[in-house]
């Protein structure tokens, strides 16, 4: 590809990661089911995000968490090459949001130094409260992911699946109090904020405007009727 003046476009990475609760609690109320629709839904607008800018080669990874953190895609992956494997839940899996997010950290130093790097994007998708069987808690792990210089600067969003999800927990994962909180409280609410949550912090993290929460697009509005409740 080239640019007006005829020279070669060079693409920057732009390294985006999904953090997914695959705890016990997410086998309620079909809501893994939906979680997995909706990444298989946000992939081809992730394509037609990387198709558009050219300056931004988008690299996808996947971690999911339940007691354990495990890489469903660990090697940096350009996103027209990810293809989805159907997560599932870890019955009697615990939140161990702490773990998640150092092991998210360990992967961010590893990331080009170069100045002019785009920042990552981390999305961060939940529907519990975070627990400590680790030995790490939720505030230690995102400490350690706030001391990262990647981690400090990286475009984060967070969406809460149903009315368990611990959303101030979320708040602080997030950092910023401009930038939207989310909770999806049926399967459609969940495609449509994993979507925009996942293209906002694409545009932003690749194309800044005064800083990392600025220039988000408005969520989508709630369409249909909660059905994650507490009491399901």
């Amino acid at each position: 590809m080239s640019d007006r003046l005829g020279g070669a476009v060079t693409r920057r990475p732009l390294h985006f990661v999904f953090v997914l609760d695959v705890s016990g609690s997410m086998n309620r109320g079909g809501r893994i089911q939906a979680l997995n629709n909706a990444i298989v839904e946000v992939l081809p607008q992730l394509r037609d995000e990387a198709k558009a800018n050219p300056h931004a080669e988008l690299l996808i990874r996947v971690l999911a968490f339940a007691t354990e953190p495990r890489w469903v895609i660990e090697e940096p992956t350009p996103v027209d090459r990810v293809r989805w494997e159907r997560l599932d839940a870890v019955p009697r899996g615990f939140t161990e949001l702490g773990s998640a997010l150092t092991t998210v950290t360990r992967a961010l130093d590893r990331l080009d130094d170069r100045a002019g790097t785009y920042p990552p994007a981390i999305v961060l998708v939940s529907d519990g409260r975070p627990t400590q069987v680790s030995g790490i808690s939720f505030a230690d792990g995102l400490q350690t992911l706030l001391e990262n210089r990647w981690g400090a600067s990286a475009i984060r969003l967070a969406l809460g699946v149903g009315q368990d999800a611990d959303m101030q927990a979320l708040r602080a994962f997030i950092g910023d109090p401009d930038v939207p909180l989310l909770r999806a409280d049926n399967p459609a609410q969940l495609v449509d904020y994993i979507g925009w949550a996942a293209q906002a912090a694409s545009r932003v993290a690749s194309r800044p405007v005064f800083g990392p929460g600025a220039g988000l697009a408005p969520p989508p509005e709630a369409r249909d009727e909660p059905i994650w409740s507490p009491e399901e």
